[in-house]
């Protein structure tokens, strides 16, 4: 049956699988297909959208109907729907991709646009709402590509920046417009048109700040430019990237490149019919560029991000946002657009709507400047997608979420959902029993279930944790769920529309990776990468216990069953290389019979229930070769699909288990608790399974394979995308059908249906696609085993299937258990520490402990349950020995016990130490050995950080001292804090030496040439004589040598002077500055030096003076202990600083802690002091020498005085023994001499005395005074040093400044190089626009040409008339030319720059575009009307009486025919317009090449001039005494730009003159003071005169023009002035009071008058709206009447009463208009005369006012 069924359907084997036959051919058109991501939606129709699904384009109906169009080209690239044409577009995913443009709903392919497009891909496509389209080219070319896709022609291209675009889009009204932005640019391209040639030109937007308070401008002015420190007028400014160094493109972008400003990152833009550009931003901003200067203004910034602490960061795991998720906020913070809320914009009439990432929808008012949101709707889900409708009406929402909404604009409460089917990546499909449903499992757990037939979604719910995979029973309506968290859920899918967990089991730890059903429903079987596999009953009366387990060495990659009639064969395949990507590389195969399930017990090897190999006839195999995907077939024969050769392997397994051989082993038992072991168990070299067959499969690596359920059809599919079928019987011949793109990683699950009808895929892509077979005649029959097979399964397990479900049915929904509760104290302790302290207290009580029967956790694992229910029965069968052991392990310790403490009262040597008491001898090595480890460790790691600090402590000591020269140390005061240090200096390099030894030579080289030179000159000059050489020598060498004050140093005075230094004044050239540099280094180095040398001198000083005191204070130590003084001793030392070496060595003194010894180390210490003991012990011994000469010299070898004095005279002996009275005479003589010779002691002690105190002070006072005197020398090395820092400062300065020069010589290069760089560049687009301006000429007359040869033709039909109907009367004739001249009211064509009139449409249209139609829909509707008024033309009705049908016929098409022409010469007339247009922007593009090239031509010019002046005016560092600087110091550093310098003698001779013209001026203006000074006075008294008389005459008009007023009078006449006056107040006072009465009278009145107008409003407005709707009526009728007026115009004859009565309206107005003048000149007049009148008045006379 398989292989007749393939006859027509199928493909060689030696063809590659997408090279078969199209899917169109086998397949029907894809069934249906599911899935959206957010992506662009659009309106195709008024009412239907369309979005891109996969491979798919999906057509949705806003009533529900869908639609998919199966795209058959290769790959599926970007998609385009065009505004208003119903046409599609979708650009091909693969090398040399072409667009395709469909028309819907008949999917007829309308153009095919395929040459010079792409080399690889396309990256965006748009339409304009015209005939034109736009394509965005990826890697490599990043390409523009205009067509005119009716007519598939490529109109033009340019590069662009390899930049991601974010979005393209045409301008509405005007198609040669075309925005296009990225997220760090904004570009809007215009095309230009002449004739048939275009090109796109780019107009850049800069990007504002994402900060609206930084203003580019001002940020740029603010910014300091590079000034010159010139100390001169002139200064150099050069641009920033001469400066860099950079030349070409770089230099160019400079300023974007340092740019690190945060700016606006585009997503969105709309465009206005004003030619404005909206654009939403990243960040929440929302911009408009200004269509004509094409600049950026933020309309919207959002407020600043609060910063979010880590703690409360969102986790990544919540990719998914709900309605629930989004926050709940308050309208004001609704109403702000947050970073993310403006991803979506799009204008209608009303606003702009902008939508984003926060599921709200705003409608902004876009006419005012400030922002205003007008109404907003909750969408509940992130906005991705926004379109308009074509009425504009109705806006389509797409969500990341997979959900679509319709809202109509203006009406917040439209907001609906078309359609959600939840994006998200499949984890599972699979049918459910019954073949109406199939049900999906997403990655975040959804479960969704869909209608086979027409691929609806019937119920979607959440098991609310990831999921892993999915499967479905084919006895029981019970879909298998498997989790990251080692469950297995499983829901009932009884009633599809309501779907429920009912059960749910934990089998690993880890994620559960496979879930299989076998064929009958009856077992389930489950995978994860722990390598067990559990087999599972899959009934529900059973409540889905797990039966047994298999372990399977490394990671479950495919699980496979084949059924029979009492057994089920599984087949698991694994990789145990480690890598994923090798595929399996081993195979467990074993069965399950029912006669195990009889006596479970019996065939396994414990309550654990792991299957005994032999009842499961269970084998371990090795692959041959690597491979994909695994599925059992009959006859024990495995399909796999091979890692390296990607082909489908036929593998055929051994019926029985192979013998184990070391030679040939085929079988390996796996131990479970050795699975870490198993790669030593294969080393034996078992020989691997071989493929019996292989055919052809997929083009990638990686895939499934899959057999049908009836078992005849193998399916398998791969990361390439397709889906390979091939009969079991016929493997060499497949059909394919490709159901998602490999760019998105191919197929990545597949399944059949019940009856394998229908098949269903999942991709990468988050689609679900079903297809269904397309059989002929003669394949329906021979296809129908696969339904016989289903339907007598089906009838097999009816009653089965309906016992299940109403068990499933009744169980209870399952809920999640609640975490308990956190406890406090005891509670918290874990089992294992209540066991310990148990433990504790029973030891210590004596007692015999029994370790308490474990309880399983709440979420431990079913075989983790299954080895505590062993542990308890095993607790059960040995309880009582386990007792006996415990009593007798008791009595053990109690003996142990009491042996130590009888061995703590033995003697020592009797004792035994308390490591021999420990009876576990392992547990103690073990435990020996971890402290080991770890001391090896934590050894380890202070190891490896020693030799860290080692190292850098090497590589500082090798940069900071071995490299050095002279070490830097310095020296310190002894009685001050004042400390001098040298100049650490290295050791010059041997390339500086060369290069000093060859400038040397060079500038040595160059005097003696100047001299020989010079002397040449002198002596061709003159004739010499002896005297005047010898003087000229003199001033020669007097003359020669520069002095500090123009050198601009005092080198030469400490060490560094020279006669090879160029002058300041002769530094012109690079090579001398180069190498005035190397010298004035050298001499840097020669003043160091110089100063290093003294300081050694001073330091060698400082250590001599050291040791005298040194020397001094050992005497004076001697001293102060002979003289028993108690005085401190100064002894100084050198500090650290001073003798720095010793931070290179550690002496044993500076150690605090212990020192650490090893084993060896302390056995050598040993060994040292063993032997020093005996050394010191036969030093003890008897020494002759030393005895002897104690005896002889009382153990000194010279007689010293103060050890004399020291001694006391001895008391002769009868002193001490008798008493005074009983002494002899001898006696009192020798008691008398006694008594002397102490006398005459203590004398020479006093004295000795007094010397040693003498010599004391003296010592002491000649230490004080080396100190000091060491002291002021230090002070005068340092004041030294001072100068020489000083010093070498300068000569730094000089190198600083000669390295400025060259450095500004190297932007001078650098900028001459852009220069000319850019001159090359504009002279190649000069002659580029020179050609174009050219072409365009040339064109632009070939047309003219044209269009005069076609206005001629006219002309030459117009006169040719007569002789065309020569053949009627000339009455007829007359008639007939008058009707050929009769042309209907064509509406005007419109240029591409011509504006839209204005129209009188209803503002209320949505559209806003509405008045401002696109040209082509504009020239459309004109051809249309034409060609209406044309045909009411050439009706019957208008030909004249007497006229011959087929003259009348013939003038009808002559007429048309003129009227073509006429029409085709407007058009070229705009042609011609078009095209002088273009040939204007050309010149003018020419034109401003050619002023470009000239302006840098300029700057080349300028740069030579800058650069010349720059070498000539030199930069001099001059010194000059105090006062011979006259310029004023009002800064910190002086400027001298304005100032010049000049000789002294100068200045002196000038100061002399000033003096004595001074002095002159002096005494002329003394005699010129006492001159001026009487006639001062003299004009000071008359001045005085005159202001008296002028003050007089003032007085004397106040007094006449006063005037006296009634105030006045009446303080005159009354004498009770203020009496009157409070008389008056009051009267003010009661009439105020009136005055407020009366006016609360009056409001209260105008009150109720307020509330009559109110009613009188209320009824006028009723009135009003009556009116209006009469008005309306008699609008129409008054424009009904007009109209008829106007047709009978020319009927009338009243045009002369008319023009009357216009004449006397005119008359009138300028009589009025004269009166009203004449009027104001008799008041100007009355007024002089009044003024006049007043001016005559006597100045006393009262004047009322």
């Amino acid at each position: 049956m398989a292989s007749s069924f393939f006859q027509l359907y199928s493909v060689n084997t030696r063809k590659s699988a997408f090279k078969g036959r199209s899917a169109k051919e086998i397949w029907r058109e894809k069934k249906w297909a599911q899935g959206y991501n957010g992506a662009k939606a659009g309106y195709i129709d008024k009412d239907v959208v369309c979005y891109q699904c996969g491979n798919n384009i999906k057509f949705i109906a806003e009533d529900g109907a869908e639609t998919v169009f199966n795209f058959k080209g290769n790959g599926v690239g970007p998609f385009s729907v065009h505004p208003s044409s119903k046409c599609f577009a979708i650009a091909e995913r693969c090398l040399d991709p072409k667009i395709y443009i469909y028309v819907y709903p008949t999917f007829r392919e309308t153009a095919k646009l395929q040459v010079g497009g792409a080399k690889l891909e396309y990256s965006s496509i748009v339409f304009s709402h015209s005939e034109y389209l736009a394509s965005i080219s990826g890697i490599p070319e990043f390409e523009l590509t205009l067509w005119r896709y009716t007519s598939e022609e490529k109109l033009a291209n340019v590069k662009l920046d390899a930049t991601p675009i974010t979005s393209i889009t045409f301008n509405p009204g005007n198609w040669r417009q075309l925005c296009i932005t990225s997220e760090k640019s904004i570009t809007v391209w215009n095309t230009e048109q002449s004739n048939d040639k275009y090109i796109i030109m780019p107009q850049k937007v800069k990007l504002p700040a994402e900060d609206p308070h930084l203003n580019d401008d001002d940020r740029d002015h603010d910014i300091p430019t590079r000034s010159s420190t010139r100390m001169t007028k002139y200064t150099v400014d050069m641009p920033k990237a001469a400066i860099a160094g950079i030349v070409g493109e770089k230099a160019e972008r400079l300023d974007e490149i340092r740019d690190i400003t945060p700016r606006a990152a585009p997503l969105s833009t709309a465009w206005a019919p004003s030619g404005d550009v909206y654009i939403g931003c990243k960040g929440g901003h929302v911009l408009r560029v200004d269509g004509e200067i094409y600049k950026a203004k933020v309309l919207y910034s959002p407020p600043p991000r609060a910063e979010t602490p880590n703690s409360r960061a969102t986790s990544a795991a919540s990719r998914y946002n709900s309605t629930a998720d989004l926050p709940n906020t308050t309208d004001d913070v609704r109403a702000m657009i947050l970073e993310g809320g403006a991803d979506c914009v799009a204008l209608h009439r009303k606003g702009l709507f902008v939508g984003g990432q926060d599921g709200v929808l705003r409608l902004i008012d876009v006419r005012r400047e400030e922002f205003s949101v007008l109404e907003q709707v909750t969408v509940g889900a992130p906005i991705t997608s926004m379109s308009f409708s074509p009425s504009y009406r109705r806006i389509a929402l797409g969500s990341v979420n997979g959900s679509l909404h319709l809202y109509e604009a203006g009406v917040p409460e439209s907001i609906r959902q078309l359609k959600d089917i939840h994006h998200g990546n499949f984890v599972g499909v699979g049918c459910l029993a019954g073949n109406e449903y199939c049900v999906s499992a997403r990655e975040d757990g959804q479960i969704q279930v869909w209608t086979i037939d027409k691929g609806h979604l019937v119920a979607s719910s959440s098991v609310g944790i990831q999921t892993t995979c999915l499967a479905c029973s084919p006895m029981v309506h019970v879909a298998a769920v498997g989790t990251v968290s080692g469950h297995v859920y499983y829901v009932d899918l009884t009633f599809p529309q309501k779907p429920r967990v009912v059960h749910a089991c934990r089998l690993y730890q880890g994620p559960v990776t496979h879930l299989v059903y076998d064929n009958e429903g009856k077992y389930l079987l489950s995978g994860s990468e722990d390598g067990h596999v559990f087999v599972i009953d899959g009934r529900a009366s059973k409540e889905f216990k797990p039966i047994g387990f298999a372990v399977v060495p490394g990671e479950v990659q495919s699980i496979s069953t084949q059924s029979t009639a009492n057994c089920t064969k599984i087949a698991v395949s694994s990789n145990n290389s480690g890598n994923k990507r090798n595929g399996a590389d081993t195979l467990l195969y074993f069965e399950v019979s029912d006669d195990i399930l009889k006596d479970l017990r019996k065939h396994v090897h414990s309550l654990k229930y792991d299957f005994k190999d032999d009842s499961v006839k269970k084998m371990v195999l090795k692959f041959a070769l690597h491979s994909y995907g695994a599925s059992l077939a009959e006859g024990k024969v495995i399909y796999t699909m091979g890692q390296l050769s990607k082909k489908v392997n036929q593998v055929p397994l051994p019926e029985e288990p192979p013998k184990k051989s070391p030679e040939n082993q085929n079988l390996v038992d796996i131990d479970e608790d050795a699975l870490v072991d198993y790669r030593s168990l294969m080393q034996n070299k078992a020989e691997p399974l071989f493929p019996e067959a292989e055919y052809v499969g997929h083009m990638l690596p990686g895939g499934k394979v899959q057999l049908s359920p009836h078992g005849k059809w193998l399916a398998t599919c791969g990361t390439d995308g397709a889906v390979q079928l091939r009969a079991v019987g016929t493997m060499d011949r497949y059909i394919v059908v490709k159901p998602h793109d490999y760019h998105n990683g191919g197929v990545k699950l597949m399944a059949f249906s019940e009856d394998a009808q229908n098949i269903f895929t999942t991709g990468y892509d988050g689609v679900l696609t079903c297809y269904s077979w397309n059989f002929t005649s003669t394949g329906v029959g021979k296809a129908k085993s696969a339904m016989e097979a289903a339907r007598a399964r089906k009838t097999r397990l009816m009653q089965l299937q309906k016992d299940e479900d109403e068990v499933v049915r009744n169980l209870q929904e399952w809920t999640q258990p609640e975490p308990s509760r956190p406890v406090s104290g005891e509670q918290q302790l874990t089992r294992h520490e209540k066991e310990r302290i148990a433990m504790e207290k029973a030891r210590d009580s004596d007692e015999i402990y029994t370790t308490p029967t474990p309880e399983p956790p709440s979420d431990a694992t079913w075989l983790q349950v299954q080895e505590l229910e062993a542990v308890k029965e095993e607790d059960a069968q040995y309880s009582s020995m386990k007792k006996d052991l415990r009593v007798q392990i008791r009595d053990m310790r109690r003996t142990i016990q009491t042996m130590m403490k009888q061995n703590e009262v033995l003697p020592d040597i009797e004792k035994l130490g308390r490591h021999e008491f420990d009876l576990d001898i392992e547990e103690q090595n073990r435990l020996q050995a971890e402290a080991d480890s770890e001391v090896a460790r934590v050894r380890e790691e202070i190891e490896f950080d020693n030799l860290a600090k080692m190292y850098l402590r090497e590589m500082i000591k090798r940069e900071c001292w071995d490299n050095m020269k002279v070490k830097g140390r310095a020296i310190q005061a002894f009685f001050s804090a004042l400390e001098v240090s040298n100049f650490p200096m290295r050791e010059r390099s041997a390339i500086y030496v060369k290069l000093l030894e060859k400038v040397t030579t060079r500038r040595k080289i160059e005097k003696a040439e100047l001299l020989a030179r010079r002397a040449e000159v002198e002596t061709i000059s003159r004739p010499p004589t002896t005297a005047d050489d010898e003087g000229e020598n003199d001033e020669g060498d007097e003359g020669g040598k520069e002095k500090p004050s123009t050198t601009g140093s005092l080198g030469a005075m400490y060490g560094g002077g020279s006669d090879l230094y160029h002058s300041q004044f002769d530094l012109h050239t690079r090579e001398q500055k180069t190498n005035q540099i190397v010298l004035l280094e050298d001499a840097i180095f020669r003043i160091k030096n110089t100063f290093n040398k003294e300081f050694d001198e001073i330091y060698q000083k400082k250590l001599s003076e050291i040791n005298k005191i040194k020397e001094k204070n050992k005497r004076i130590k001697k001293i102060l202990d002979d003289l028993d003084f108690q005085e401190e001793v100064m002894e100084p030392t050198l500090s650290i600083y001073e003798k720095p070496e010793s931070l290179l060595t550690v002496e044993e003194n500076e150690i605090k802690v212990e020192r650490y010894l090893t084993a060896e180390q302390r056995k050598e210490k040993e060994k040292r002091d063993k032997e020093e003991a005996e050394r010191r012990l036969k030093e003890m011994g008897d020494n002759a020498r030393e005895r002897g000469l104690d005896m002889m010299m009382g153990g000194v070898l010279e007689i010293k005085k103060e050890d004399e004095l020291k001694k006391d005279i001895p008391k002769p002996p009868f002193m001490l023994t008798k008493e005074e009275k009983d002494w002899t005479e001898d006696e009192q003589k020798a008691a008398k001499e006694y008594e002397r010779k102490v006398k005459e002691l203590q004398e020479e002690r006093e004295k000795y005395r007094k010397q040693l105190e003498t010599e004391l002070r003296k010592l002491q006072a000649q230490i004080q005074e080396n100190m000091q005197a060491f002291d002021e020398v230090l002070t005068q090395i340092f004041m030294k040093k001072i100068k020489v820092m000083m010093v070498i400062y300068q000569e730094e300065l000089k190198i600083l400044r000669l390295r400025y020069s060259l450095l500004v010589e190297e932007e001078f290069e650098t900028r001459e190089k852009e220069l000319n760089r850019l001159l090359e560049h504009k002279k190649e687009l000069k002659a580029l626009s020179a050609h174009a301006m050219m072409e365009s000429r040339k064109n632009l007359d070939a047309f003219k040409e044209q269009y005069d040869i076609l206005n001629a033709e006219d002309k030459v039909m117009d006169r040719s008339f007569k002789r065309e109907f020569n053949d009627v009367t000339a009455v007829q004739q007359d008639q007939l030319y008058r009707l050929f001249r009769k042309r209907p009211r064509i509406p005007r064509l419109k240029g591409f720059d011509t504006p839209a009139p204005p129209t009188a449409s209803d503002s209320s249209l949505p559209n806003p575009f509405a008045d401002r139609p696109s040209t082509a829909r504009q020239h459309a509707q004109a051809k249309n009307q034409l060609d209406a008024a044309i045909h009411d033309l050439d009706k019957d009705s208008n030909c004249p009486e007497g006229t011959e049908p087929h003259v009348w016929q013939r003038l009808c098409q002559y007429r048309r025919e003129k009227i073509e022409n006429d029409l085709l010469i407007k058009q070229k007339a705009l042609v011609v317009a078009e095209m002088e247009n273009f040939l204007k922007k050309r010149t003018d593009e020419d034109e401003q090449l050619k002023n470009e090239i000239e302006g840098i031509y300029d700057q080349l010019n300028k740069l030579q001039d800058d650069r010349q002046r720059f070498i000539l005016n030199l930069e001099l560092q001059l010194m000059l005494k105090q006062g011979q600087v006259e310029v004023e110091n009002t800064q910190f550093i002086p400027d001298y730009k304005d100032s010049a310098l000049i000789h002294r003698s100068v200045v002196e001779e000038l100061n002399t003159t000033i003096k004595q013209l001074g002095e002159s001026k002096i005494n002329s203006m003394i005699e010129s003071k006492d001159f001026r000074k009487g006639i001062i006075q003299l004009e000071w008294e008359q001045k005085r005169m005159i202001m008296q008389m002028e003050d007089l005459q003032n007085k004397m008009k106040d007094i006449q023009f006063m005037k006296v007023t009634r105030e006045i009078q009446l303080y005159l006449s009354n004498e009770d002035y203020e009496g009157k006056k409070a008389e008056e107040i009051g009267k003010l006072e009661q009439t105020i009071l009136t005055q407020l009465r009366h006016h609360d009278k009056n409001v209260r009145a105008k009150k109720k008058m307020l509330k009559e107008l109110d009613k009188t409003i209320k009824g006028r407005t009723d009135e009003n709206k009556s009116m209006d709707t009469d008005l309306t009526e008699l609008n129409v009728q008054v424009n009904e009447r007009r109209l008829i007026n106007e047709v009978n115009a020319d009927r009338r004859s009243d045009s002369g009463g008319s023009e009357k009565r216009y004449q006397e309206i005119v008359q009138r107005r300028k009589l009025v208009d004269l009166a009203k003048a004449q009027a104001q000149e008799v008041a100007v007049l009355r007024a002089e005369v009044e003024r006049l009148r007043m001016r005559t008045f006597p100045a006393l006379v009262q004047v009322e006012h």
